[in-house]
């Protein structure tokens, strides 16, 4: 009797089991291409320019754009009192502002020379000059900037850089200046943590 039990609930047990069923419901099939090959944000199929620049701010057809950044140049350049000689360790700096118009061929400079508040006025606007010209002479001859491009003026002690009358002040306001500007045009990036504009000064 109670193999015949067992027997009949082992059956009942074995009709009541069943295969499990997987209720996740199937992949959707994707209709359209959602890659972004680039990783620029604009999904392939919408790229019209495939080859932006990595890390270039783009729009909404993946282009970039190009915004127009100042280049700015700079020379000064000291005298002993009475001289236009140019002590040669100005040489790199000089160098310096003649590569950057080899670089920049539409550029000009103009050289502005000054004196200190010493001496006659009339003598120390041709002593400004000589050193202006100073200037001027080495670029064109050593470094071979065309003398067109080169203009030399001298301000005398007009336009000092300190004022004052002690030797520090007189030495710092014998001088030579010159600032080039030029523009060239770069490729607009995207604003990172570790972008440095003036957002981050």
């Amino acid at each position: 009797m109670k193999k015949v039990s067992a027997l009949i609930g082992l059956i009942f047990l074995s009709g009541c089991s069943t295969n499990a069923i997987d209720m996740a419901p199937e992949p959707t099939k994707q209709a359209f291409d959602l890659s972004d090959e680039e990783g620029d944000g604009v999904i392939t199929a919408r790229d019209n320019c495939p080859n932006s620049f990595a890390g270039a701010a783009v729009d909404s057809q993946g282009c970039s754009s190009e915004v127009v950044e100042k280049i700015r140049r700079k020379l000064l350049v000291n005298f002993a009192t009475d001289s236009s000689y140019i002590n040669p360790k100005y040489y790199n700096e000089i160098k310096g502002l003649a590569d950057f118009m080899k670089e920049y061929p539409s550029v000009d400079v103009t050289i502005e020379g000054h004196t200190s508040i010493r001496g006659q006025a009339a003598y120390n606007k041709k002593l400004s000059l000589r050193r202006a010209e100073a200037i001027k002479k080495l670029l064109v001859g050593k470094y071979a900037i065309e003398e067109n491009r080169v203009k030399a003026k001298g301000y005398g002690s007009e336009q000092p850089l300190l004022e004052g009358n002690d030797e520090y002040i007189h030495a710092k306001n014998r001088r030579i200046v010159a600032e080039i500007v030029s523009e060239r045009k770069i490729v607009d990036m995207k604003w990172t943590i570790y972008s440095v504009d003036d957002r981050t000064q």
